[in-house]
């Protein structure tokens, strides 16, 4: 009893309960019904607990699903923009990187990728960008050497350049989005920074609320404003768990400055 006080479930049954005689009395009858007890709340630990796990993994999926349509129906109005410019070279190029684009999101064999690949990503898409809009887009990557093989989850970085290259274009200086990758202790630091309008006091404070309640995959039923950082902060939060943090620094036109702190070792 005082192992299952514990929680140490199977020390119990390993050590005290199996070995111990059962005598043909009322004691005996107590440790009958109290082995079996213990039995039955092992049993429906392990299912609630791999029942949780099923449920984190269709939400992951569910969040990862959501990023895809999104991103695609964008890329394809610049397309169709270019094409009703019959700029046609810029077309094969935009289509070219589009369809490296696809290859990389249609790799299903895991949730997590190499930092290298998802920063070849995002240099594809901002290609796409600079296209698009030209010189009122300037987008600098900084990584620090020895992390191109650092695993972090799919398609974090792209919702964060799109918000910022979006919320950018207003700037009469045009967007300028920094990018920066390095490494704090046992941490792998992303940083997405923006000369954009920014976000209130308010919208910071919701968010946060919404990590430390454990509510961020409401964001599946979400509509309107932040929906890409929304969603990016509730797929770390599924993987990572309490590994994960991020620092949201900014202010109505005042640019913003959001910092994702992955755990670089896993479990």
């Amino acid at each position: 009893m005082r192992l299952v006080e514990r929680g140490d479930f199977g020390r119990l049954e390993d050590e005290a309960l199996a070995k111990m005689p059962i005598p043909r009395n009322e004691v005996g009858y107590v440790v009958k019904v109290f082995r079996n007890m213990v039995q039955r709340l092992r049993f429906l630990i392990e299912t609630e607990f791999q029942s949780n796990m099923r449920r984190k993994d269709a939400e992951y999926k569910a969040l990862l699903m959501q990023i895809n349509p999104h991103f695609l129906y964008n890329t394809l109005e610049a397309i169709g923009s270019l094409s009703a410019q019959q700029r046609s070279d810029e077309v094969i190029d935009v289509t070219e990187w589009l369809g490296q684009m696809l290859r990389y999101s249609l790799r299903a064999d895991s949730d997590l990728v190499r930092l290298r690949d998802e920063m070849q990503y995002i240099r594809y898409y901002v290609s796409i960008m600079r296209i698009r809009f030209g010189d009122r887009i300037r987008v600098d990557i900084a990584e620090s050497p020895g992390l191109g093989d650092a695993p972090i989850v799919k398609f974090i970085l792209q919702p964060l350049v799109e918000n910022a290259i979006k919320f950018s274009q207003e700037n009469p200086d045009g967007a300028r989005v920094g990018i920066a990758a390095a490494k704090e202790g046992d941490s792998l630091v992303i940083e997405v920074s923006d000369n954009g309008t920014g976000m209130s006091v308010e919208l910071i404070e919701e968010l946060q609320e919404e990590m430390a309640r454990g509510r961020m995959t409401d964001v599946l039923s979400a509509h309107g404003r932040r929906i890409g950082l929304r969603n990016v902060l509730a797929r770390c939060s599924l993987h990572y768990g309490a590994g994960f943090s991020v620092r949201m620094k900014s202010g109505p036109g005042e640019g913003t400055r959001i910092a994702l702190r992955l755990p670089m070792k896993e479990g």
